[in-house]
């Protein structure tokens, strides 16, 4: 009921909408409509406002050119003074040497240039290069163009012969070089080049040149408080199109995007008088800024009308709707119906009188649908016996669809062995899906009339109905089980197992073949792999003892003790073979030997005072998850790997404490080698053991001779005395516990090759030579 009611709510909510959203829309359309008009009066608000930036740039740049302009006139009438100055072509015709007339023309005309130098501040030097002598003459000096370059207006980026050919010997008529680094050390600055050749207007064999250096700052500063204020570049080329200046921001240039990829205005004006081109590149932020404010007043102005508006489109056709609404309520509350598709509440009325005639065609299909889970959950009341035949009628076994028109029956049982070609995830959609096909695969393969139960994960029961005689039906049965597997296998890439009871003529007997079968089953964890087995057969060949004598217990139990691994697997491996091998026992005499087995070591572990944690950790498996192993090779192995680990667990307790004696015996020879009376019976003495197992003992766990052990202690001792010469031989072999000098002797050579005291001069002589050679490095 509360998920009929939910599905209801949720159903009410999606037909509401459909109406609900059908006049809201008319509303929102005629309220798009002044929104529409108000969008296109701001666009040409907006249009206006970027005009007039546009002009407001134009006019600084008109401005720019202006003030530039009138300082380059300046320039301009300084050149005009130089060029037709009277003594100028005397000086240009003047050759080397100089007559001291013609020193005192170029003295003259220097005055006359400081003259000009006074008289503008925009110039920050010039000078005037004579071809024939090789001279340069400006305000303050007279020089040569080899010194001029070098020490006082040198170009960074031209050699002195490239100096020389472009500027002092080329042809030039008011040009301009762009700007550059000029001067040397301190005195460097970036200045602007002005060239004209000298006589003015010659062409073909110039005779001198006038420069002019105009510091960069001079032209930046007239243009400084325009840059100030739109944030921008200005540009200025020549008339050949060569930008020669350009003043404010780097980060936007004359090429339409800033550097940063923003949006830029860029207005120019070309000057008559100079033939310069100014160019203005503004970002789009500095005159789109007060633009934006607009623009952000005007969207916050629409979005609050536009919220108003929507708030009053609501609450209309909430009103318009609510009647509607009440009459959808009222047909639910009165008449509940499950909705299907419907595009309005009109067509939902028109649906709930076909959706109430359909109701009783539609309950008859629920019913339809459970049958079958009906009928799987009576067949397995029937196999567990918990079905009373008697009161079973055919109608009843009709309404589930079920049919047992012949007089036997069996039970079969389908074990899903090994599942991973069909299942990837082991999802249990994947196991009821194969179980689903295993099912219909045996029920659809003649002869027989047969019915699917699904039971555990990997199991499916058959109920298997034949006709008579029921003697001869063993081997159709094997047929069948054959045809089953085969397809099972070849189609769907799934290995199983199929146990069938006897055959039986008795529908209440079907509790005690599915006992049957399942006994049949558990069988095959003690065989080799048979795909199909029957209950008869199992009944014929099991045997009713298992081999296990007393003799191999005992033999089991020493094994352990001494912690010989090889000899207690061989014992079990033995058993195995004699008990799996050559005769068939029953299930419940295998697990009784293997539990017997598991006893056995549970005594040698109480025997030796040891638990089961002990051996196995707190991780090992239970007695539980041992005996209930699915096949009896995963029996055997692990009872085999238990017996393993106890005969290692008891092996590295006895190698322990042979471990700790071995250490103590080193320590006692460690701290008594110097004593002439130790010997193999004085340390056997010691410790309260044999000398024979003394002797053996230490050879097997430390890999030497006790005798060798000592004398190789005694051996290195005597080596370290040896590095002081005052030691001598005799000295040493009593400090390491010989007699005699002839002892030690005897036994240092046989271990080292050389005599003690051979040893000792070596060692020295060697000490000698290693600290000669560091006093002479």
């Amino acid at each position: 009921m509360g998920n009929l009611t939910t599905t209801t709510a949720r159903n009410e909510r999606s037909n509401r909408v459909s109406v609900f959203v059908t006049l809201l829309m008319s509303y929102l359309v005629v309220l798009l409509i002044p929104v529409i008009v108000f969008w296109g009066l701001y666009t040409q608000i907006e249009r206006i406002m970027i005009e007039n930036a546009n002009n407001s740039n134009m006019a600084l740049i008109e401005q720019a050119k202006q003030v530039v302009d009138s300082r380059l006139d300046e320039m301009h009438l300084i050149s005009r003074n130089i060029t037709s100055h009277p003594r100028l072509d005397a000086l240009l015709k003047a050759g080397s040497p100089q007559t001291g007339a013609e020193h005192y023309n170029y003295y003259t005309f220097m005055q006359e240039m400081q003259r000009y130098r006074n008289s503008s501040s925009f110039i920050t030097d010039f000078y005037v290069y004579l071809d024939e002598s090789d001279t340069v003459l400006s305000p303050t000096l007279k020089t040569t163009s080899s010194v001029l370059f070098s020490d006082i207006y040198g170009y960074e980026s031209l050699t002195f012969q490239q100096y020389q050919a472009d500027i002092l010997r080329g042809v030039h008529f008011n040009r301009y070089l762009p700007v550059t680094e000029v001067g040397k050390g301190l005195n460097q600055k970036r200045m602007l080049t002005y060239m004209q050749t000298l006589p003015f207007g010659e062409k073909n064999n110039p005779k001198g040149a006038l420069v002019m250096l105009i510091d960069e700052r001079q032209i930046t500063g007239l243009l400084e408080e325009i840059v100030k204020t739109n944030n921008g570049t200005i540009s200025i080329k020549d008339a050949s199109g060569q930008v020669i200046l350009r003043a404010g921001e780097t980060g936007v240039s004359n090429v339409g995007k800033a550097e940063d990829k923003q949006a830029v205005m860029t207005v120019s004006s070309r000057s008559a008088r100079s033939g310069w081109e100014y160019v203005s590149v503004v970002p789009e932020k500095v005159f789109m800024e007060k633009v934006n404010m607009v623009k952000r007043m005007a969207a916050g102005v629409l979005g609050i009308c536009l919220a108003a508006g929507v708030a009053a489109c609501a609450y209309m056709t909430y009103r318009a709707y609510y009647p509607l609404r009440d009459i959808i309520r009222f047909i639910r509350q009165s008449h509940p119906v499950k909705e299907g598709k419907v595009r309005n509440e009109y067509d939902f009325i028109k649906s709930t009188m076909a959706d109430s005639f359909g109701k009783q065609t539609e309950m008859k299909e629920q019913l339809s649908r459970q049958t079958p889970v009906i009928r799987s959950n009576f067949l397995q009341r029937l196999l567990k016996g918990n079905v009373d035949a008697a009161d079973m009628s055919e109608h009843a076994l009709e309404f589930m669809g079920i049919s047992f028109p012949f007089p036997g029956f069996a039970v079969a049982l389908i074990e899903l062995r090994d599942a991973s070609g069909f299942i990837h995830n082991e999802r249990e959609s994947e196991w009821a899906l194969i179980r689903f096909v295993t099912g219909k695969v045996a029920e659809e393969i003649h002869p027989f009339t047969a019915y699917s139960v699904d039971l555990e994960k990997n199991q499916v029961a058959m109920i298997l109905n034949m006709p008579e005689p029921l003697q001869d039906k063993a081997g159709e049965l094997y047929d069948w089980a054959e045809q089953v597997k085969l397809v099972i296998e070849q189609r769907f890439k799934s290995e199983i197992t199929i146990a069938i009871s006897d055959i039986r003529s008795d529908l209440g007997c079907l509790a005690s073949g599915y006992t049957q079968s399942l006994k049949a089953l558990e069988y095959s964890i003690f065989t080799a792999y048979k795909p199909i087995l029957f209950y008869d057969e199992m009944k014929q060949k099991t045997g009713v003892y298992y081999d296990f004598p007393i003799e191999t217990e005992i033999q089991l139990i020493n094994a352990m003790k001494s912690g010989d691994t090889d000899k207690a697997q061989d014992i079990i491996q033995s058993l195995y073979h004699n008990n799996f091998s050559g005769q068939s026992i029953s299930p419940e005499l295998g697990r009784l030997m293997f539990a017997n087995l598991l006893s056995t070591m549970f005594k040698l572990l109480n025997a030796l005072n040891l638990k089961y944690e002990d051996v196995f950790g707190q991780a090992g498996k239970s007695i539980e998850d041992i005996t209930e192993g699915s096949t009896v090779e995963e029996l055997y192995r692990e009872v085999k790997w238990m017996f393993g680990q106890v005969c290692l667990y008891v092996r590295d307790q006895r190698g322990d404490s042979s471990s700790q004696l071995l250490d103590k015996i080193k320590s006692y020879i460690a701290e008594h080698h110097d004593d002439a009376m130790i010997s193999l019976a004085s340390i056997a003495e010691q410790f309260d053991i044999t000398p024979p197992y003394l002797s053996a003992f230490f050879k097997k766990n430390s890999g030497t001779n006790l005798t060798d052990y000592l004398a190789k202690i005694r051996i290195e001792r005597s080596k370290e005395m040896m590095r002081d010469a005052k030691n001598t031989i005799s000295h040493i072999a009593r400090s390491v516990g010989y007699t005699s000098d002839v002892g030690f002797i005897r036994v240092f050579k046989k271990y080292e090759g050389i005599t003690p005291g051979k040893y000792k001069e070596t060692l020295h002589s060697l000490s000698s030579t290693l600290r000669n050679d560091h006093l002479n490095s």
